[in-house]
């Protein structure tokens, strides 16, 4: 069904000056007959013009103040969530579980070494109580681990 640019421009609540921009710039088809206008392809053309436009796909100056401010909200979001302790960064949390692993690390070795000295002069038990304190001592330690930062508060 066709319809003039005035008919058209009512439809998509614009003036009949903005239906040709659009026409010209490929947004909705050009007329067929003299400024004969086919209300549907017009109508889905505006639609799929408007939703690129609200996903950023326009590519036009005001698709890239919506993704700039997009952008803006989200990078303020993230500085909020760590200024409250709720997000640390990527590289703050892999240099605090390398410190934790290693301290932990050390500890659990160290349960072998101390083992002839757990054995001399003790009992089976004894000796077994003493290694399995060790091993909980390196876990007690793991379990309450602390950043530096946190240390230094």
């Amino acid at each position: 069904m066709a319809a003039p640019v005035d008919t058209v421009a009512k439809l998509l609540d614009m003036t009949p000056r903005r239906v040709q921009q659009l026409a010209n710039e490929g947004i909705i088809p050009k007329p067929k007959d003299r400024g004969q206008y086919e209300i549907l392809p017009c109508v889905v053309g505006y639609i799929k013009h408007l939703r690129g436009l609200i996903d950023g796909e326009g590519g036009d100056l005001v698709a890239e103040k919506t993704r700039l401010t997009r952008a803006q909200a989200e990078k303020a979001e993230i500085e909020a969530a760590m200024l409250k302790g709720e997000q640390v960064s990527l590289a703050d949390a892999e240099r605090s579980w390398s410190a934790m692993v290693l301290a932990f690390r050390n500890k659990i070795l160290n349960v072998p070494l101390c083992a002839p000295m757990a054995v001399l002069n003790k009992s089976e038990e004894e000796t077994q109580r003493i290694l399995t304190d060790m091993v909980y001592e390196a876990l007690a330690e793991l379990s309450g681990w602390k950043t530096d930062d946190e240390n230094a508060e």
